[in-house]
């Protein structure tokens, strides 16, 4: 079934003592069957979380990010000039209806480069609010 939410998407990438926040309030789908993909457009691609059965999916764009419980897991990750081995380990994960939260940890070759904490709050979508 596939619904239209409010979506605010923030991602905030802890690496060090420095801390990066990504943030989005835009319209997207969500999908729910077998498993369920919340997606929403950016000026930088689409971003898409897929999950169920493992693996969770992170997409941005090009770039995908795979999780499973309790393993590390190593990507080909997409960026502008080429692709960068990442590993991805997965501290949490929470959904339901109105909202994903999810903690994870990047790490290239040398070790952890980040730690992210993601959270998306799915709000009913009305009409009337683009009138």
């Amino acid at each position: 079934m596939y619904q239209t939410k409010n979506i605010h998407y923030k991602a905030i990438f802890k690496q060090d003592n420095e801390i990066e926040t990504i943030e989005y309030k835009t319209k997207g789908i969500m999908c729910t069957g077998k498993q369920t993909q919340v997606s929403f457009e950016t000026k930088e691609g689409t971003i898409s979380i897929t999950y169920g059965k493992e693996p969770i999916i992170l997409n941005h764009g090009s770039s995908t990010l795979t999780f499973h419980f309790g393993q590390e897991t190593w990507n080909d990750y997409q960026l502008p000039y080429g692709s960068v081995p990442l590993k991805t380990k997965l501290l949490k994960f929470e959904a339901n209806d109105d909202r994903i939260k999810m903690k994870y940890e990047l790490h290239d070759q040398r070790g952890l480069i980040s730690t992210v904490y993601l959270m998306v709050t799915l709000l009913s979508y009305s009409f009337q609010e683009e009138l």
